[in-house]
């Protein structure tokens, strides 16, 4: 089992977040990775700063040495495909092959009416990922100029050099829960994917990820299942779980056993949720300001457990 962290770029400046990577790294987490907001993003100061996420993953990536990172996830609408699998071939050049690429179809419409980016339907949003993967994975995975030409994106005799250092490309996550959209493109295109909840919010959705894998005719044990979840600080855990098992209506005693902050067991006990459901990273997400007593008691009192 794999442990990561995803340190939402907002609200701090940029001496304590690469601070932040450097004691993740020397904690012994696996990974981190950043957000792909232009805005502050669930928080109640949305006014505040809020780093562009691709960029400061390049300098991030110079200064550490072992993590696995990305953004989780990047919005698809925000850059021209050809230009992200740029960037991300860029980055995964400097961290000596350590990029995480992941993507989604985009989900904030205030964000992108903010900045004048069109923000069209579900359907088309989804369209345009699924032809957004087409084009970056044709880009990764040939030697000479490459032309495409989609309804939505287009090439023509583009050249791309240099390769990215992870052949035959940087392990490609799709984030996203739709089950008739999102997961048949995580079955066609993505080595993982990612979902947001808990272990058992997650289980029906891997059952339709696995009818996807079958109906493409691709084997589902070859995408990693990953599961982004909450790391709740301690000063507000008790009020949370009070508050939350109320809303799932269930017991605070399995909301305690499902959620990832508190004592040592109950942390052990949501992790052994995804374990069984067969998942193989679990992302905490977190907010600032980081708390860092949860994060380093996750650290040498949960994760061992699962080595």
């Amino acid at each position: 089992m794999r442990f990561s962290v995803q340190t939402g770029q907002q609200n701090i400046e940029w001496g304590e977040l690469s601070e932040a990577w450097q004691r993740l790294e020397a904690l012994g987490y696996d990974g981190a990775w950043t957000i792909d907001h232009f805005l502050p993003t669930g928080t109640r100061d949305t006014e505040g700063p809020c780093m562009d996420g691709w960029v400061v993953l390049a300098a991030l990536a110079a200064e550490t040495e072992r993590l696995r990172f990305g953004t989780l996830v990047t919005g698809n609408l925000f850059r021209n495909p050809a230009l992200l699998a740029k960037t991300a071939t860029t980055i995964d050049q400097i961290s000596g092959g350590r990029l995480e690429f992941g993507i989604g179809a985009g989900n904030n419409p205030l964000e992108h009416a903010a900045y004048g980016w069109p923000f069209p339907s579900a359907r088309e949003r989804l369209d345009r990922l699924d032809e957004a993967l087409q084009l970056i994975r044709l880009l990764w995975s040939e030697e000479e100029e490459v032309s495409f030409e989609g309804e939505y994106y287009t090439l023509s005799q583009a050249p791309f050099r240099p390769p990215p250092v992870q052949r035959p490309h940087p392990p490609i996550l799709v984030g996203g829960a739709g089950e008739r959209r999102t997961l048949n493109i995580v079955a066609r295109h993505a080595d993982a994917w990612n979902g947001v909840g808990t272990a058992a919010d997650l289980a029906p959705k891997v059952e339709v990820l696995k009818q996807h894998c079958n109906d493409v005719g691709r084997r589902f044990e070859e995408i990693r299942l990953t599961g982004g979840t909450p790391l709740i600080p301690d000063a507000i855990y008790e009020r949370w779980t009070e508050r939350t098992a109320g809303r799932r209506g269930i017991s605070v005693e399995e909301q305690r056993a499902q959620t990832i902050g508190g004592p040592a067991e109950s942390m052990q006990a949501a992790v052994q949720g995804y374990v069984d459901g067969g998942f193989d990273e679990v992302i905490l997400m977190m907010n600032t300001p980081y708390d860092w007593p949860a994060i380093e008691r996750f650290a040498s009192e949960v994760a061992p457990a699962f080595r």
